[in-house]
């Protein structure tokens, strides 16, 4: 049997968005590299609106009765090998992030631990002072 253009649209159509899933992938992980929280989230907006489009076509897809069987398996498989690939970039990218994550935590750790010392500080040095000021005065 001959599958028409039309018959296999969702399938170029689904490489295609699973391709633009890949670009974006790779995008956000630049962006968290860089620390640029801003572009990582526009990236991500554009993630979810992307999904939609995904959903869509993968239900035109599976529900594409003219597709023949044998065909729409071996599509499956590539589709599942590609969704494969996407999971592994997807999860190099959480790691990277709660890295990043993990690193601000400390900073911030550190940064109100020494602000606390330099206000125990302040208030030490500030009273001595005062004290010792107005003795004289």
């Amino acid at each position: 049997m001959h599958t028409s253009r039309d018959d296999a649209e969702p399938v170029h159509a689904l490489h295609g968005l699973l391709a633009e899933w890949r670009k974006l992938t790779q995008e956000e992980y630049s962006h968290i590299q860089a620390s640029d929280w801003s572009e990582l989230e526009q990236v991500q907006k554009r993630k979810v609106q992307l999904q939609r489009s995904i959903e869509k076509m993968e239900k035109a897809f599976s529900e594409n009765k003219t597709l023949p069987a044998e065909q729409k398996a071996k599509e499956q498989k590539r589709l599942a090998h590609v969704a494969a690939e996407l999971l592994v970039l997807e999860k190099k990218n959480e790691v990277v992030l709660s890295e990043r994550i993990a690193d601000a935590d400390r900073q911030l750790k550190s940064s109100n631990k020494t602000i606390q010392g330099l206000r125990h500080l302040q208030k030490a040095y500030g009273a001595g002072r005062a004290s010792f000021w107005q003795a004289y005065s």
